[in-house]
């Protein structure tokens, strides 16, 4: 049966498919799935990765939620549409995380925001990269039939 919640399990599974692709490409990452309410459930950090990074993940996982869209477009529209992704302007906006690497994750019922996954620790590209990774196995898992996530 879906669920509009995300469960631990399922912020695990989904923290633990982006820590794989993480990996996959040598990145050293921090990946933090939230629920709806913007609050972490779940978060990891590899070895290596810059300490500061758990912070920034768990800032663009709750603006995902929030702001009820991926990061990065409000970092574009901070930074410019011509950001070529090094700019920072996005990073000391107050009180949320405009850079990006945040995902919203919807429930396939409903369609409702229920929850976000965010990354830091490498290029702004790469952050997204693993944060998708992360969003597919999530949704990959809740549309089996018996999933609890």
């Amino acid at each position: 049966a879906q669920t509009s919640e995300i469960t631990l399990a399922g912020a695990n599974q989904a923290v633990a498919a982006g820590l794989a692709e993480a990996k996959k490409q040598g990145w050293k990452v921090v990946v933090c799935v939230c629920d709806a309410g913007g609050i972490p459930i779940a978060m990891q950090r590899l070895d290596g990765t810059m300490p500061a990074s758990w912070k920034i993940a768990a800032g663009k996982a709750e603006t995902a939620v929030l702001f009820a869209r991926e990061t990065k477009l409000l970092e574009g529209a901070v930074n410019g549409a011509k950001s070529n992704g090094n700019d920072r302007n996005a990073l000391l906006s107050a009180g949320y995380i405009l850079m990006e690497g945040g995902i919203p994750i919807y429930c396939p019922t409903t369609g409702k925001i229920v929850g976000g996954v965010g990354v830091s620790g490498v290029k702004p590209n790469e952050d997204a990269a693993v944060a998708a990774a992360a969003v597919k196995a999530f949704n990959a898992a809740v549309g089996a039939p018996a999933s609890k996530l």
